[in-house]
């Protein structure tokens, strides 16, 4: 495990080996997590802009856009460092969370695990499956992953960042066991 890091109960499952994800779905995770960081940098940016041009504006009575401009710009850079500070924080995290995750495939259940801060373990019965999906979006793609979506009453699960032909292996493998298993209408 990452950093000494445990799974401890109720998040372990004695005398089952989850299936592990590939070592590249690291890498889509911290892209995605970049991306979502951006995102946050460019909207704490326009904020920042915003008030500190309407602070600036009412403080000094000025309508000169270079003296504002000269004012605000250590400011802004400021706000930019936050998103950056957590992504640094983030990027290490972003593994250890990776050796957190898996699933099994038992006789009558589904055991999927995730989350490092958050951690969860799901129990998903075949015979509530309802629906099985797999997809895999352009960043996905470009690494050779996949992910597969299960539905049931109780809501929908994912098993993220597997291989596009373990993913359809596992829709297949899913669907004969529901149906299977499927109660009496």
């Amino acid at each position: 495990m990452a950093h000494g890091i445990q799974p401890e109960p109720p998040f372990t499952l004695s005398g089952v080996e989850l299936t592990r994800h590939p070592e590249r779905s690291i890498r889509v995770s911290r892209i995605a997590t970049a991306f979502g960081v951006l995102g946050i940098t460019a909207l704490l940016g326009a904020l920042g802009a915003m008030v500190t041009s309407a602070i600036y504006l009412s403080v000094t009575k000025s309508r000169d856009w270079h003296d504002m401009l000269d004012w605000w710009d250590v400011r802004m850079t400021l706000m930019a460092l936050l998103p950056a500070a957590f992504y640094a924080w983030r990027w290490n995290r972003i593994k250890a969370a990776w050796t957190f995750r898996g699933y099994h495939l038992d006789a009558e259940e589904l055991y999927i695990r995730t989350g490092l801060l958050n951690r969860s373990l799901t129990v998903l019965a075949y015979a509530r499956i309802q629906e099985v999906n797999v997809s895999s979006g352009p960043i996905q793609r470009r690494y050779r992953l996949a992910t597969v979506t299960i539905s049931s009453a109780a809501g929908r699960e994912a098993i993220e960042d597997v291989d596009p032909q373990t993913a359809h292996d596992l829709r297949d493998r899913l669907t004969e066991l529901a149906r299977e298993r499927r109660l009496p209408v």
